[in-house]
């Protein structure tokens, strides 16, 4: 360590008598002469630098972060050093960094045009690549160093070398807006037709960054206007992508294809409007856009405006002959989609413009429905107040509560339960709304559902209960099966469902499922009731492959012995009280102790995992 310091001290005070001293002594260590000679060449120190190259120090040799010498006095645009360094080097062309450039990316990168000129002057390769393929040239064009750019394309660099995601040094002057080196390569004839990885010419590249005067200036030289990248969008549909009415006034000025579609069949028109440029909208309905074009699922820019909320695009469009009632290929209108999305403001417009709020789609959803899905409340309580049916059944058979519930969204089943509407109709295949809500592990909207007298009884068309789908779950939400058994959910019912372990009950299915926590909560609520079950399930349990042996002694063991008093004692009461679905409050109104409400409310159930 004092040998390091000594000989980074005599390189910070140049003192090379000391230095040579040093040098000359036989202890001293390779890796001081080493981080002395880093030091020397940092400080531009040119006699400690030749000293110590003298002394053994390759001028090729690199520092903990990769780089050579000679890379670091180019990245700092250091001429004395690199004019020094050059004649040292055994590869003017040797590449350091993280990023593997040569002494000439540095310099050029940077700017450093002087140091540009030493390298080029002996002998380093003008389109020498790094591990991305970019160029000098790349990289000055890049960074906007016009002059460096002026210097490589005069020793001949090739103005059409393709580098990072095949973009030309064209391409990212563009993208940083370079004007100046812009303009020069083009008159060095760069290509203004290449393409990079994405398909995008410089002019698209000016498009989506909204230079406008990139896109006149690649107009003005020739570019191809409606060229499409690999999404097929063209210029045209990025600057109204981007609410740029500059660039698109310059673009339609010049011949842009007003109606052209993308790989989705977008317009410009319809990028604008989904994005509320309202302005862009306009703009381009005052350029005679086709209004009613639709895209790839037959959506027009009416529908995606009111899907996204823009209320100022809806007017714009309808006052321009927009169709209000156009399908997409579901059967929505733009109507449904605003109800969808919970767009209040947009419906209610499209209503009082005269929308058809009866009109069906593909699976006669009323507007209701979809705002049931969407989870607006508001919307819901706009469209019943206008007199749609909270029952209201799609060709399905499910209403908007269980459109609600599939869609997980506990406000709105809330508010149609708030509302009065029938808990228990049955929907697709039979699925009531609890038991879509089981089905699709919701326990905070099976709790609401349950609390408003929803029946856990009624089975689908499989016979299947809720209780039978909570039971199936690999991974049990407990609370739910807890609630469906408090609601008094019944055990007899065998699903038909397509099941390895074929028609089974709840009870046998827990077995079926090595569901041990869920066993011990069946006895222990539905007493000799389960335990009969689960004895008449041992022996052809034993054959199933899927029930572990563990399990088969687990209930074994639990049904061996007659159920307790106690336990059979809740049963009864709770028979009592519970009529088909639990009756809310009805163990708090009980005049008996705390701990007895308690136990008939199952809190001795535990167990988190099955």
């Amino acid at each position: 360590m004092a040998g390091q310091k000594s000989l980074e001290d005599a390189v910070v005070i140049q003192d090379q008598e000391l230095l040579h001293k040093l040098l000359d002594s036989s202890r001293m260590d390779p890796q001081d002469s080493r981080s002395a000679f880093f030091m020397a060449c940092l400080l531009e120190n040119e006699n400690c630098t030749v000293a110590l190259l003298h002394a053994g120090n390759s001028a090729d040799m690199v520092n903990e972060e990769g780089y050579t010498p000679l890379a670091l006095a180019a990245k700092r645009g250091s001429v004395r050093m690199v004019e020094l360094l050059i004649h040292w080097v055994s590869n003017i062309d040797l590449t350091s960094g993280p990023l593997l450039n040569t002494p000439l990316h540095n310099a050029a990168s940077e700017g450093y045009v002087d140091c540009c000129q030493c390298l080029i002057n002996a002998g380093a390769d003008v389109n020498s690549v790094n591990s991305e393929n970019d160029t000098p040239l790349i990289l000055a064009s890049l960074h906007g160093h016009l002059s460096v750019v002026k210097r490589l394309l005069a020793y001949h660099a090739s103005v059409r070398r393709r580098g990072y995601l095949d973009r030309t040094a064209l391409h990212c002057a563009t993208e940083s807006g370079h004007l100046g080196v812009c303009r020069f390569l083009v008159s060095a004839e760069a290509d203004l037709e290449e393409e990079d990885t994405f398909g995008n010419t410089p002019l698209i590249c000016a498009a989506e960054k909204g230079y406008v005067e990139l896109i006149k200036l690649f107009l003005v030289n020739g570019c191809d206007i409606n060229r499409m990248c690999h999404s097929a969008a063209t210029a045209l549909h990025y600057t109204a992508q981007h609410g740029d009415t500059t660039c698109c006034g310059v673009l339609l000025l010049n011949g842009a294809e007003i109606d052209a579609q993308d790989i989705r069949r977008f317009t410009p028109l319809m990028m604008a409007a989904m994005n509320g440029h309202h302005e862009v909208v306009r703009m381009m309905i005052n350029w005679k856009c086709n209004v009613n074009m639709v895209s790839y699922n037959k959506r027009s820019a009416l529908h995606l405006a009111a899907e996204r909320g823009q209320l100022k695009c809806c007017k714009l469009l309808l006052d321009s002959g927009a169709n209000i009632d156009n399908q997409d290929f579901l059967g929505c209108t733009p109507l449904h989609i605003s109800a969808l999305k919970g767009n209040l403001a947009v419906m209610r417009f499209l209503i009082y413009q005269g929308a058809d709020i009866n009109k069906k789609p593909n699976n006669c959803n009323t507007l209701l429905h979809y705002a049931a899905s969407g989870g607006n409340v508001i919307c819901c309580n706009d469209l019943i107040e206008r007199g749609f049916d909270l029952n209201a059944r799609n060709r399905d058979g499910i209403t908007p509560l269980i459109s609600a519930v599939t869609s997980k969204q506990v406000q709105t089943t809330k508010f149609f339960l708030d509302a009065g509407c029938q808990v228990n109709i049955r929907g697709l295949h039979g699925m009531t709304a609890v038991n879509e809500a089981v089905f699709t592990k919701q326990p905070s909207i099976v709790s609401v559902l349950l609390k408003y007298n929803a029946n856990p009884n009624i089975e689908d068309d499989a016979g299947t209960l809720p209780l039978w789908f909570a039971v199936d779950m690999d991974f049990p939400p407990l609370d739910i099966v807890k609630q469906l058994i408090k609601a008094g959910s019944k055990l007899d019912a065998r699903s038909t469902l397509d099941d390895p372990c074929g028609p089974c009950n709840p009870v046998e299915h827990a077995v079926h499922r090595n569901k041990t926590v869920i066993i011990t909560w069946f006895v222990a609520s539905y007493c000799e009731e389960a335990a009969n079950t689960l004895r008449k399930c041992l022996r052809a349990a034993e054959t199933q492959p899927k029930v572990w042996q563990s399990t088969i002694i687990f209930v074994r063991n639990l049904v061996s012995t007659p159920q307790s008093l106690l336990a059979n004692c809740r049963k009864e009461i709770r028979s009592c009280v519970i009529k088909g679905h639990i009756i809310p409050g009805t163990f708090s109104q009980l005049h008996v102790p705390q701990m007895l409400k308690n136990y008939l409310d199952f809190s001795d159930f535990e167990g988190s995992q099955c």
